[in-house]
């Protein structure tokens, strides 16, 4: 929900008050539903460890078999698989996005190919098929080893969380330099923002260590190498196109009035 407030706040209208909003509203809905969803399936529980060993390989799936038998669990499983497909389309949406907004700026190698817009859709299609066949990529070995899958998974947190949480240490950083917006936490901002980072370091460093011991080939989280490997890639590139790499400026839209019509029709 935050994740979505803030991709959408180029298209929203008085985003610096309503995405803002979003982003908060967005969490603490999401904490009442997750711990109702949460308490409702630990409750559930009728052996824990028939549970935590179930040939499904999913124990929340065991979960809803033993309490609603096989119909009442395939109808519940089938409400989370339509899930993920909408939370995959969102997925794929933001990262074309986030591929086009970088080729668009020369960040990217080969951007003049990915920030190409199809002129019969009016969208970024290469930066589209990029990203899903990076993500395909990545994913593929998790049809094949369980521990593949516990790293995709792992991989995704810590890449996403930090991405949020920089911003906010960022802002803890610059103290009463920064400039608070017409919507804001007020006092509550700076130890919000505190948890917030801290819990972020804290789930990066737990979502890197083995999911199970003892650690063998088998069972190591290799989480942790794909996170130094992005990390490396990322460095090398950035030596290598920040010279080419710059951020549009104003004159590129026009005058005031050409640019408030351009933002009035993108709204």
């Amino acid at each position: 929900g935050y994740d979505a407030s803030a991709h959408l706040s180029e298209e929203t209208s008085n985003a610096s008050v309503s995405a803002a909003r979003g982003i908060v509203r967005a969490i603490w809905v999401s904490w009442l539903a997750g711990f109702v969803l949460l308490a409702g399936l630990t409750f559930a529980i009728q052996d824990y460890d028939a549970t935590r060993a179930t040939a499904t390989g999913v124990p929340p799936a065991q979960i809803l078999l033993d309490g609603l038998g096989t119909d009442g669990a395939s109808a519940l499983l089938l409400v989370v698989i339509v899930a993920q497909l909408f939370c995959g389309n969102a997925e794929v949406a933001a990262a074309s996005r986030m591929v086009f907004a970088f080729s668009r700026d020369g960040a990217l190698p080969g951007s003049s190919l990915w920030r190409k817009v199809s002129a019969r859709t009016q969208t970024p299609v290469a930066a589209v098929w990029l990203s899903v066949a990076v993500a395909c990529l990545l994913a593929l070995p998790s049809l094949y080893s369980a521990t593949a899958y516990g790293a995709v998974t792992a991989i995704n947190v810590i890449g996403i969380t930090p991405a949020y949480a920089i911003p906010v240490l960022l802002r803890l950083r610059a103290g009463d330099r920064f400039t608070p917006g017409p919507w804001n936490l007020g006092r509550w901002s700076r130890p919000v923002g505190w948890v917030a980072v801290v819990w972020v370091a804290l789930v990066t460093v737990l979502f890197c260590l083995p999911q199970s011991s003892p650690v063998t080939a088998d069972t190591m989280n290799y989480a942790v190498v794909a996170l130094v490997v992005v990390l490396v890639l990322a460095t090398v590139w950035w030596f290598v196109a920040r010279r080419s790499y710059g951020t549009p400026t104003t004159a590129a839209y026009g005058d005031d009035r050409e640019q408030a019509e351009l933002a009035e029709g993108i709204v």
